[in-house]
């Protein structure tokens, strides 16, 4: 009797046990459910991508081409790294030949007694053999290069200023309400001068949304 009392209670024991532990498995897989649902709630509503023109402009601002990015016109990353990479080249290679013909102006002109012409190497010239030029034809090549490049920064400057434009205005206008919603309300109006002449009349109401 004792043996069979002593069985009856392990069985019951282990019977408990494994209620116990369905439980608790279906309560954590319950709790894992809610949270993969909530989580997924967040996820599918998310803020709308807000576009400030403040921000736009600040960013061109300081770096060209970030303000595009942040109005989401990646398109026109090339216009502006383009008309930057253009520029930055004059500007090098006229820096390089206003520095090469003025040492040259410098070195055959500059003397204390000059000479009427001089043979100088043209920049970049492989072919080896010097061309004649005077003082003042040597002077206009060395401020046309000179001018070349100082265009080229405003060149630069200008590219810059349109970008932090474009910027700005394609901000506004990501911002501005476009809707069609436009609607006309006609209402019936009685105007009175006095007690004894009454005016009927209309009035127009549009109202945008």
């Amino acid at each position: 009797m004792k043996k069979l009392l002593v069985l009856l209670f392990f069985c019951t024991g282990f019977s408990v046990e494994s209620q116990a532990q369905v439980l608790q498995k279906k309560a954590v897989e319950s709790l894992k459910d809610t949270l993969v649902s909530k989580i997924a709630k967040i996820d599918s509503v998310k803020k709308p991508y807000k576009i400030i023109p403040r921000l736009a402009t600040l960013h061109s601002l300081m770096v060209p081409g970030w303000g595009q990015i942040y109005n989401r016109q990646y398109w026109k990353l090339p216009l502006v790294y383009g008309g930057f990479a253009v520029n930055i080249y004059y500007i090098i290679t006229n820096q390089k030949r206003y520095t090469y013909y003025k040492q040259q102006y410098i070195s055959n002109f500059q003397v204390t007694s000059p000479p009427s012409s001089a043979e100088i190497y043209l920049y970049g010239d492989t072919s080896g053999i010097p061309r004649e030029y005077t003082s003042a034809q040597l002077n206009t090549i060395v401020n046309g290069y000179r001018r070349n490049r100082d265009g080229s920064y405003l060149f630069l400057a200008v590219v810059w200023a349109a970008n932090i434009i474009d910027a700005n205005v394609t901000a506004h206008l990501k911002t501005f309400d476009l809707t069609d919603d436009i609607s006309l309300k006609i209402q019936p109006t009685l105007t009175s001068p006095d007690m004894m002449n009454a005016v009927y009349g209309a009035k127009l109401t549009f109202a945008f949304k």
